[in-house]
């Protein structure tokens, strides 16, 4: 039997995700693309349900991992947070969070808690760093409306193949926040 580490089948699982969606995402091609029988691959996990919260706890580490965004410096860190985001939705031209929530429903509550956790770490990492120089109350409204913002580029970037917008969000988010630190 072949070894498969189950990192490795975590961001083949992921890339699924993106590129199909959750209902188009099966078992068997992921088996396929780790070099698994699909028999081995139930082994690991249970279901197609149970790969989602790993591929979102996955993605979200990959995304807020950089360690310039611990920078003591909110602004270097808000700056160094959208880059990091920005640059992993660029490369993959997806947001794997975003197809996932429109494929998990009330019969995969799993997968639908997963995806609502991703969304909102990745919009409380953003807070916590902007908390620091607007205050909580403001810095949840600014990251929740910077999520919102980037995950729009995303679309257009997968639509269009237009990075401009994604480049032109990150730009005036982070004057936004320069702006609202002095108010």
């Amino acid at each position: 039997m072949m070894k498969v580490a189950r990192e490795d089948i975590v961001k083949a699982a992921r890339e699924l995700f993106r590129q199909y969606g959750y209902a188009g995402a099966s078992m068997q091609a992921l088996a396929t693309n780790v070099g698994l029988q699909k028999a081995s691959l139930y082994m690991r996990f249970e279901n197609k349900e149970a790969l989602v919260p790993e591929v979102m706890a996955l993605t979200l580490a990959e995304t807020f991992g950089d360690p310039a965004l611990d920078n003591p410096d909110w602004r270097i860190a808000y700056a160094a947070a959208l880059q990091c985001m920005a640059s992993g939705l660029i490369e993959s031209r997806r947001c794997v969070g975003l197809h996932l929530a429109y494929g998990v429903t009330d019969e995969t509550p799993e997968a639908r808690e997963a995806v609502r956790g991703f969304f909102l770490g990745s919009r409380n990492r953003l807070k916590d760093i902007l908390a620091v120089g607007i205050g909580v109350e403001r810095a949840e409204q600014m990251a929740t409306d910077a999520l919102l913002r980037l995950e729009g580029a995303t679309l257009w970037l997968a639509s269009m193949g237009d990075a401009a917008p994604m480049e032109r969000a990150v730009t005036a988010l982070i004057a936004e926040a320069d702006a609202a630190s002095l108010e």
